[in-house]
């Protein structure tokens, strides 16, 4: 009676233990499913923001943006060279 009561015990505390192990690998993973839901949306906000970049900063977005606030192409420029004046 004595050995089925040790190995009885040996039994339930192992089996404690398993249910410990398992609970915890459960949290760990419902905590990396998470992390892994974060990290998608995080993408897919670093995509939309890199569009949106390239969408403010293209050659023709930045040309418009030149126009509307009064720049000119140089080549359309008057040049003044250091030393000369500029006559009306």
């Amino acid at each position: 009676m004595k050995t089925v009561l040790r190995w009885g015990t040996a039994y339930v505390l192992l089996l404690t233990g398993l249910i410990a192990l398992g609970h915890y690998n459960q949290q760990l993973n419902a905590k990396l499913q998470a992390m892994q839901a974060v990290e998608a949306d995080l993408r897919q906000k670093e995509t939309r923001l890199l569009l949106e970049r390239y969408r403010l900063v293209s050659p023709l977005a930045l040309q418009a943006w030149a126009e509307a606030n009064g720049f000119v192409p140089m080549s359309l420029g008057r040049w003044v060279v250091s030393g000369e004046r500029r006559t009306p």
